[in-house]
């Protein structure tokens, strides 16, 4: 009776305990949200965000919030990273914040790793369009996301944000095996992934062994195995993910990819193409992805590339960043419900006879800094864009401009485009 009652009092607490972090992280994220829908300035953000804090039992008056602290680095430098936070004194993690209209860029997580090792500090929060976690790994190049949370209220994941943040419950070492756990977690799943992705790409093989072994085993007292393997020779088997061959409007253009841990060494292509003959945003919005033929310049694109794609018209500007998550793959009749989006009077359908690249959506961007004009401008494409492999050190310039400009804000309407940066050295241009 006294272990039962136990359990069922555990079982009370730890329910309770997490209504009471959901809650709570509702109150913390609810002005957040409205401050997004209003686009409110950096400023104003940042001091909601400081206010928001103090919800979490951290304090403006004793010093455990420093708003922009000047923090000296040596005997000449100091650094002075948006809001601090410390606990008894001590520096516990540093917070970079951007106004909720802002798009994360590498350059952000770059700052806030910076002032994460001047500050020796493992753990920084980045505060923006959403919340996120990064923990500096020791051995790592690259500090690691290991949360991400959307502004919304009522997400699982926020209350596991208050409950490693909140004054009352924090602790250090806490913190850091919490992060630990949550790596080990993103690899997993990970490796689970990658094996699901083989699966889909040789569905015929991995299934034909996995079925043999299940017929052999359950079969064998009525026909051999050469019977069998016979048998599944004529048997073409298919592997997709559920709600890929049906239209479906849950996935978002700017979907993380499905493994945020791992390092790129693959090849970047630039791939051209125009809204006239195709409705690239439109397949992406209601599908999630796009079979790319494998065409003249982009028969070499590889499962793991990563592409930018140019719109032609009528934009004239890099519009997507995609994960190739899939190559080479025959014709299948259920890429011919992409017909829909091919503009009457083109060629584009499905050619049978081609192979085919399949393509999913990392982000969109509108940066004016990637319009044809401004790109022409700066040295780094020619008159007649085309399809090009960015990994080519020709075009190292390029592909570093892109990177660096792909998730800059576009101005607001009837505001001035922001000023070019002075021409670099005219590079090779796009053939």
């Amino acid at each position: 009776m006294i272990t039962i009652f136990s359990k069922r009092f555990r079982n009370f607490v730890a329910t309770n305990n997490r209504e009471f972090m959901q809650t709570k992280w509702n109150q913390f994220v609810y002005l957040l949200c409205e401050a997004k829908k209003k686009n409110v300035e950096e400023s104003e953000y940042h001091a909601l965000i400081e206010q928001q804090l103090q919800l979490l039992g951290w304090f403006l008056f004793n010093g455990e919030i420093c708003h922009k602290p000047s923090v000296h680095i040596g005997n000449n430098n100091h650094i002075q990273p948006d809001i601090l936070i410390k606990k008894d004194g001590e520096e516990e993690f540093v917070i970079e914040v951007k106004r909720p209209s802002h798009k994360l860029v590498k350059k952000d997580i770059e700052q806030l790793q910076s002032y994460m090792r001047q500050l020796k500090l493992s753990v920084g929060i980045y505060i923006g369009e959403h919340i996120e976690v990064f923990y500096d790994m020791a051995g790592r190049k690259d500090a690691v996301s290991v949360l991400r949370i959307p502004l919304e209220l009522n997400n699982s994941e926020g209350a596991l944000f208050i409950d490693q943040f909140s004054k009352d419950g924090y602790d250090r070492a806490r913190v850091l095996s919490f992060c630990k756990q949550r790596i080990d977690e993103i690899q997993h799943q990970a490796e689970l992934n990658k094996l699901r992705d083989d699966i889909i790409a040789h569905p015929k093989s991995r299934i034909d062994v996995a079925m043999l072994f299940y017929l052999t085993a359950w079969h064998k007292d009525q026909f051999s195995e050469e019977e069998l393997t016979k048998m599944l020779r004529d048997i073409d088997f298919t592997a997709t993910l559920k709600g890929v061959d049906v239209p479906y409007n849950s996935i978002s253009v700017n979907a993380k990819p499905s493994n945020p841990l791992r390092h790129y060494n693959g090849n970047v292509w630039l791939i051209c193409y125009d809204s006239k003959f195709f409705k690239v945003e439109d397949c992406f919005k209601k599908y999630g992805q796009i079979y790319w033929t494998h065409k003249p310049g982009v028969q070499n694109v590889q499962k793991g590339d990563i592409a930018y794609l140019y719109a032609a018209r009528p934009e004239s500007a890099v519009r997507f960043k995609v994960e190739v998550v899939a190559s080479h793959l025959p014709y299948s009749k259920k890429m011919d419900v992409e017909d829909e989006f091919v503009v009457s009077g083109s060629s584009n359908s499905v050619d049978k006879s081609k192979t085919y690249f399949l393509v999913r959506p990392i982000a969109e961007t509108h940066s004016p800094a990637l319009k044809h004009a401004v790109l022409m401008s700066e040295g780094l494409m020619g008159k007649r864009p085309s399809t090009t492999k960015l990994s080519k050190e020709a075009f190292k310039p390029l592909k570093e401009y892109i990177e660096q400009h792909f998730d800059d804000a576009a101005p607001a309407e009837g505001s001035s485009a922001p000023q070019q940066k002075a021409k670099p050295k005219k590079q090779e241009k796009q053939k």
